[in-house]
């Protein structure tokens, strides 16, 4: 007998809607159970609240993890999207038709047969169609915004809104700068220049950038550092510029480490 292998960690997680959505969910159902489409305004407002709020929050969440079902199940398929978008209106459709045929069946007392069964489904299926536009809209827009923070994202890890700070004349390869007062006198392989900012920003903004604090007014490029001068007690790094900057005790091994390093 031939056992096909498992692979464990290609497994679909249900996600819960987040309050936003159950929020908008809730207006929608509010507006319909108002207007009372399809037959539903002959009913008390308490019951077409119920009917709408219920066909709403379902149909939500049938469309939604079908959408999310069929991401992680063709995944990895050759099958074209728009092949794949008909199928989850068409799976979508089913289930909501179902779940809409007995709920009408409950309230609007419409009779349990294949001819009122066959009446909804081309409703809900041209529903499903918009709702898949719309879903394929909102993936679009999502992928877009998630582009933009990750370009934001590298940003930061490169010390771009840093290296803003500095004169373009200057370049943009740190080697070192200093705390002076409120002031950070930068130091570029073409010069240098003072910017007004806290040294604990400045951190935060080269927080990923190849470079660390060895002193509590000094700050190092990684790649800048040529030697490491080291005297008694006292230590002190050779810049690529020929600066000599001090390291305090606390940061002896951080710049030992960082030399091995290159």
């Amino acid at each position: 007998m031939t056992y096909r292998e498992i692979d464990l960690n290609k497994r679909y997680k249900i996600k819960l809607p987040s309050l936003i959505t159950v929020i908008i969910n809730t207006a929608i159902g509010l507006i319909l159970a108002y207007l009372g489409p399809f037959g539903s305004f002959a009913l008390p407002m308490s019951k077409r609240l119920i009917f709408w709020i219920i066909l709403v929050a379902i149909g939500h969440l049938i469309y939604f993890h079908i959408d999310r079902f069929s991401q992680w199940y063709f995944q990895n398929s050759s099958i074209r999207p728009y092949i794949i978008n008909s199928i989850k209106a068409v799976v979508s459709a089913l289930f909501l038709s179902l779940f809409v045929f007995y709920m009408s069946y409950y309230f609007l007392n419409l009779p349990i047969n294949k001819e009122a069964y066959l009446f909804i489904f081309p409703k809900v299926f041209i529903l499903g169609i918009i709702i898949n536009i719309l879903i394929v809209y909102w993936n679009k827009l999502n992928s877009q915004n998630k582009a933009s923070k990750s370009k934001q994202s590298h940003a930061v890890i490169s010390g771009q809104d840093f290296i803003n700070r500095i004169p373009n004349k200057l370049g943009n390869k740190l080697i070192c700068f200093c705390m002076e007062d409120h002031y950070l006198n930068v130091y570029t392989q073409v010069g240098n220049h003072m910017i007004l900012m806290r040294m604990k920003d400045a951190l935060i903004e080269l927080k990923s950038y190849k470079g660390t604090q060895v002193h509590r007014s000094w700050w190092v490029a990684t790649d800048a550092i040529k030697q490491v001068v080291k005297k008694d007690r006292k230590m002190s790094l050779i810049m690529v510029n020929n600066m000599q900057v001090p390291v305090s005790q606390k940061y002896h091994k951080v710049a030992l480490n960082l030399l091995n390093e290159q």
